[in-house]
């Protein structure tokens, strides 16, 4: 008996050792390196549970226990100012804080605004979503849904509308209530929704603004400023490509912040749930951003434009000579683009997104080409102009230009252009025969016509599928190119 519980002691003392051992290799958020942001894990992060995604088609590049119920506290505030402003009330209207606004915790945070508080529609937004005021907020609902029980059954509705899965709201700002609550992915779409709204995306991403209050029929003005550390270029969080969005507290909740930047194109959604520091949030936001732009690959215009291929840079040209070894279809190259330096970028390794974005790169071009498309042609000929509309709405332009040469049809000639020849002969037995000699020439003119129309669907069909392939080739090495010059960091 006392072997074996010297021999259990011992395997005991070996397991507790072990799990020693592996609690030393484990990583913690000190770990993380900044100088490989592509090389963030979850246990880089601090949060409890977060998110990164592409706010331009929600997918996920990273993510902590997403998926997890959370409180998410004053973060909540992204949905009431979405619904303020899908509700249609105009900026500029004069709007008035009714008593019930005031109905919230006593250690709740305020703009602060009392009742009979007179202000533009603006200025109540730009004051409860930067001082994270749940005063504001309620008023907000109450006049937007009349009540606010009213606007919190809209929030629930359009969270459900938005995809979110597991959300439920019970007040309009955040305060606790333990049937209240998110996750960090249902934010995340909360947020990608919201931030396609240009005065969302002004509001939250204002580092201050100043209120122009009526109270008790005296005009004031109010300085609000914004909670968001990362916006403020005197702070050592400063991130100078973030766009806002939302910080959020309480005890049950810890730190929490959705956060947005944007670089190039591409624009970033994060949720980072229950930190226990104030700047952990910080930290997390700003790793999860670093991460997020190392995984995109940029493409200059005209690399997108040769992607594009057939759908935008091919046309045909007539009267090109028969010979021609592409029946008359002439590639388009760009040329002279106006802004050079332009970048679209791609997230790296992923076909569904490069497609995507080829997709709507195409959607965003215009061609105005030459209506005469009429060999000869030469090679660097100009052929036309294209004007591309980038994401933030700027025009670039450039030249369309002939990628080769293509000959022109030499004229052709026939016994039909001898025809009136046949006048001068007077005897009748002579026009029968030639005009039968005609209608055999044309017979055959037009048999030959239907055999070589044949003849050339079959070659338009062997010469699409070649250039399908080699379009097809030639994107997939410009890919992997693309691939090779994006992994060498």
């Amino acid at each position: 008996m006392l072997r074996r519980l010297r021999r259990t002691a011992g395997v005991l003392a070996l397991i507790l050792a072990l799990m020693c051992f592996s609690a030393a290799l484990a990583e913690s958020p000190s770990d993380y390196n900044k100088n490989v942001p592509q090389l963030l894990r979850t246990e880089h992060i601090y949060a409890k549970s977060s998110v990164l995604v592409d706010a331009e088609n929600g997918n996920v590049l990273f993510a902590k226990s997403p998926r997890e119920r959370m409180y998410p506290a004053s973060t909540t505030k992204v949905m009431t100012l979405l619904l303020a402003l899908e509700s249609g009330i105009a900026m500029d209207t004069t709007v008035v804080i009714p008593q019930q606004a005031m109905d919230i915790p006593a250690d709740s945070s305020l703009v602060p605004v009392y009742p009979g508080d007179e202000m533009s529609f603006r200025d109540l937004l730009y004051g409860f979503m930067l001082t994270s005021g749940n005063d504001g907020a309620n008023a907000v609902a109450i006049m937007v849904s009349g009540n606010v029980p009213a606007f919190v059954e809209r929030m629930n509705k359009r969270a459900e509308q938005l995809g979110c899965e597991d959300t439920h709201f019970a007040n309009p700002h955040g305060y606790h209530d333990p049937d209240h609550y998110s996750t960090a992915l249902d934010l995340a779409k909360i947020t990608c929704e919201a931030i396609k709204h240009e005065s969302f995306r002004r509001i939250v991403s204002a580092p201050s603004y100043v209120m122009n209050i009526k109270r008790n029929k005296a005009d004031m003005e109010k300085k609000v400023v914004n909670t968001n550390s990362l916006l403020k270029s005197d702070n050592t969080y400063y991130y100078a490509d973030c766009i806002g969005v939302k910080t959020g507290y309480h005890s049950h909740a810890g730190h929490c912040f959705v956060g947005a930047a944007e670089r190039d194109g591409v624009r970033l959604v994060t949720v980072d749930l229950n930190s226990i520091s104030s700047t952990d949030k910080w930290v997390d936001t700003i790793r999860m951003f670093n991460y997020g732009f190392t995984r995109y690959t940029a493409y200059s215009l005209e690399e997108m434009y040769n992607f594009a291929g057939s759908q935008i840079a091919t046309l045909r040209v007539s009267n090109a000579i028969e010979s021609d070894p592409y029946d008359g279809m002439l590639n388009l190259k760009i040329a002279q683009i106006s802004d050079p330096k332009y970048v679209r970028m791609v997230e790296t390794d992923n076909d569904t997104a490069m497609e995507q974005a080829i997709r709507d790169f195409v959607s965003r071009c215009e061609l105005t080409v030459t209506s005469d498309m009429v060999a000869p042609i030469s090679e660097g000929e100009i052929i036309g102009r294209v004007r591309y509309l980038d994401q933030s709405g700027k025009a670039i332009t450039a030249l369309l230009v002939a990628d080769r040469d293509i000959a022109e049809q030499p004229p052709s000639t026939s016994i039909l252009d001898y025809i009136p020849a046949l006048a001068y002969f007077q005897d009748p037995l002579v026009i029968l025969l030639a005009v039968v000699l005609v209608m055999l020439v044309v017979l055959l003119l037009v048999a030959k016509a239907v055999r070589n129309a044949r003849k050339e669907r079959q070659r338009k069909q062997i010469y699409e599928a070649r250039r399908l392939e080699y379009m097809r080739r030639m994107s997939a090495q410009r890919r992997r190119d693309a691939r090779n010059r994006g992994r060498d960091w």
